[in-house]
C-alpha cells in the first residue's frame, strides 16, 4: 500500500511538475512570438519546438560520467515531493574545435553579459562543452578554471550530439562553428546562437525568458 501511494504521489508530481511548467517559457515565448507579443525585435536565437532535452548533448565529466539526468529520471528517484530542488537555467557554448581566441572572446563576452544579468545572475550558470569527442587539454582547462572558476566544463561527442539534434530539427555544423544553448531548468534544451548572433542578441532573449518563467 506504501508503495502504491508513493508511487500515486510521483506520478501526481510528476504531472504537476513537467507537465504543466516544463515548457512554460517556452510555449509563452513561442505564443507571444506568433502574436506578436513582444514586437518584431522578438526571437532573436534559434527557437527549438519541441525542445530537446538535456541529455542529447551527452555532456559528461573527464572521467565520462554523465553530468545530467533526463527531467523523468530525476523524478521517478525523488521519494519526498519536498526533495525536488529547482535547477538553474543553462547557458552551454559547444564547439567541437580548439579554443582559438575567437572561442576565447565568445566565451568572456557571455561571461559579462551573465554579469550584467544582476538579481537574475543565480539563475543562471555556464558551461563549457568541448564536443571534440576527447579530454579537454590540461592547459585549456587549467585556463578556464583561472580565469572562469563559475563556468562548469562538460565533455561531448560531436556525432553523437549531431545526430540526437538533428531528430529534433537542429542542424548543426560543428566542423565550423560554435553554438550557445539555452536549458531551461527541466533540462528542455529549447533555444541556440550561433557566431552571427550578438552577445546582446542572447541577453534580451535570456532576459525575457527568465521573465517568463518561474522556473529557476
Amino acid at each position: 500500500m506504501q508503495n502504491t501511494t508513493l508511487n500515486r504521489l510521483k506520478l501526481a508530481f510528476l504531472l504537476f511538475i513537467a507537465f504543466v511548467p516544463i515548457t512554460l517559457a517556452t510555449v509563452a515565448y513561442r505564443n507571444a512570438v506568433e502574436n506578436g507579443g513582444f514586437g518584431a525585435t522578438v526571437n532573436k536565437g534559434n527557437l527549438i519546438m519541441p525542445p530537446a532535452d538535456i541529455t542529447d548533448l551527452t555532456m559528461t565529466d573527464a572521467s565520462g560520467a554523465p553530468m545530467f539526468k533526463s527531467f523523468e529520471e530525476i523524478i521517478a528517484e525523488i521519494e519526498n515531493d519536498d526533495d525536488y530542488i529547482p535547477q538553474p537555467w543553462l547557458m552551454v557554448f559547444m564547439t567541437a574545435n580548439a579554443c582559438d581566441s575567437a572561442c576565447e572572446e565568445r566565451i568572456h563576452l557571455l561571461r559579462q553579459m551573465h554579469i550584467t544579468l544582476n538579481e537574475d545572475m543565480p539563475r543562471v550558470r555556464r558551461y563549457y562543452l568541448n564536443a571534440t569527442g576527447e579530454n579537454l587539454p590540461q592547459a585549456t582547462a587549467d585556463f578556464f578554471r583561472e580565469e572562469y572558476p563559475e563556468m562548469g566544463i562538460a565533455q561531448g561527442n560531436k556525432q553523437v550530439i549531431t545526430e540526437n539534434l538533428a531528430a529534433k530539427n537542429v542542424l548543426l555544423d560543428l566542423d565550423t562553428n560554435n553554438y550557445v544553448f539555452f536549458v531551461d531548468p527541466v533540462g528542455n534544451v529549447m533555444m541556440y546562437y550561433e557566431p552571427h548572433h550578438p552577445i546582446q542578441d542572447i541577453k534580451t532573449d535570456l532576459e525575457k525568458l527568465l521573465g517568463l518563467s518561474s522556473l529557476g
